[in-house]
């Protein structure tokens, strides 16, 4: 009777360490499904990440990611900058003298807003942003209203001190370098010079 007992209590202890290491080698690798589903991304700053999108934009911009809501908070009389924008050599072309010009006069802080996606989805934010510019925004051949890129919105005091969709239309085999050359970035960047300096009077 006491070999018996002796028996099952070593037996008991094996089935012990059995659901012990099954426990731990659970764990493990649970531990191993979360490291390696665990997102390493280092925080990128938004002027940083403009930066690597535009090329001809320095890391220190002033360009601000931004959504709809922010947009449409600007177009309805919200004191602010917007540059509309999608990933082209026109925004970047554009997106350089804008941040040329607010360096040099102290605009700190320009929204970037890349509508391309809501207006694809018809975004209601983005039909509304639309709607409030109807006055500025360019009709396509079937009468409707939209932005194009690159556009740049400059508001203050419920007025619009600047709404400048220049390069949205041009047509044809022009680059960018060779449309902006010297005579015209000058025009463009006293364009938006004077924009830039009623924004920070008002």
């Amino acid at each position: 009777m006491e070999k018996i007992y002796i028996k099952n209590k070593s037996l008991f202890k094996s089935k012990t360490q059995m659901i012990i290491y099954i426990i731990l080698f659970c764990l493990l690798i649970y531990g191993f499904i979360y490291l390696g589903k665990k997102d390493y991304k280092v925080k990128v700053s938004d002027n940083e990440r403009f930066a690597s999108e535009f090329s001809l934009v320095s890391k220190d911009n002033v360009f601000k990611y931004a959504n709809a809501t922010d947009a449409r908070m600007v177009a309805k009389g919200a004191k602010g900058i917007v540059l509309f924008g999608t990933q082209n050599e026109w925004v970047n072309y554009y997106a350089y003298m804008v941040n040329k010009v607010a360096k040099e006069v102290g605009v700190k802080e320009i929204y970037y807003y890349d509508f391309t996606k809501n207006r694809k989805d018809n975004n209601g934010t983005y039909e509304d942003i639309v709607k409030t510019l109807s006055n500025y925004v360019t009709y396509n051949d079937k009468g409707v209203a939209e932005i194009y890129a690159p556009t740049l919105l400059v508001v203050s005091n419920d007025e619009v001190l600047l709404f400048d969709s220049e390069t949205s239309f041009v047509k044809g085999e022009i680059t960018p370098s060779t449309y902006w050359n010297s005579i015209k970035e000058d025009a463009k960047e006293n364009e938006i010079r004077e924009a830039f300096i009623k924004y920070l009077n008002k």
